[in-house]
């Protein structure tokens, strides 16, 4: 009976292919693992973050006002709340913004009114259901006219023909009015022209 001699490299190279093998199925494996891991967190992701906000740096104006400006325009990514910033002019003391025309369509807006510090304004405007192009952002400018003061000294002297100056209504009026007759109700004492910006 013949024997056969096997060479000891030959059990090592064997060995080692073996283990070579095991470890590139083990790589292969952790890889894939890793790729479906990512891959799925990535869609979760997707998923729970929805669309993307959108901010408008210098919006393009289509008029523009003396007595203040639109600087940023953010609106979120379900498009249910619109973020503008602006400056204003020394005198103005608050900004009514408007934004629409809503679906329901004629002049009714979404509409917030706030206070100017520092000749600052940021005013956020909730736009449910949500908001569709095209729309548009009016910035209104309520501040103290040269006139205004001048008509409140007089009136504290009895003068024959002159009246005493009306107050602007409180801001809840004013939001009410905006949202059911838009630019309409801003004809009145201390508002100026606004700015105005126009989607496409």
């Amino acid at each position: 009976m013949a024997s056969h001699a096997h060479d000891p490299g030959d059990s090592v190279s064997t060995a080692r292919i073996t283990a070579y093998s095991g470890i590139g199925v083990a790589l292969i494996s952790a890889i894939a693992a890793t790729i479906t891991t990512v891959g799925s967190h990535h869609n979760d992701l997707s998923a729970s973050t929805g669309p993307m906000p959108t901010t408008i740096s210098q919006p393009p104006m289509t008029q523009v006002s003396d007595r203040g400006s639109v600087d940023k325009v953010e609106i979120n990514g379900s498009a249910t709340e619109v973020t503008v910033t602006g400056s204003a002019e020394k005198d103005v003391d608050s900004v009514a913004v408007l934004i629409g025309p809503r679906e329901s369509g004629g002049q009714q807006f979404w509409a917030n009114t706030g206070d100017v510090f520092n000749q600052q304004w940021k005013l956020s405007v909730a736009t449910e259901p949500h908001l569709l192009l095209p729309y548009r952002i009016e910035a209104h400018y309520h501040g103290v006219s040269a006139a205004v003061p001048h008509a409140r000294v007089l009136s504290k002297f009895s003068f024959q023909g002159t009246e005493p100056t009306t107050p602007p209504p409180p801001p809840n009026q004013i939001v009410n009015c905006a949202e059911q007759f838009g630019p309409d109700c801003f004809t009145g004492p201390g508002w100026g022209p606004p700015s105005v910006y126009q989607s496409k």
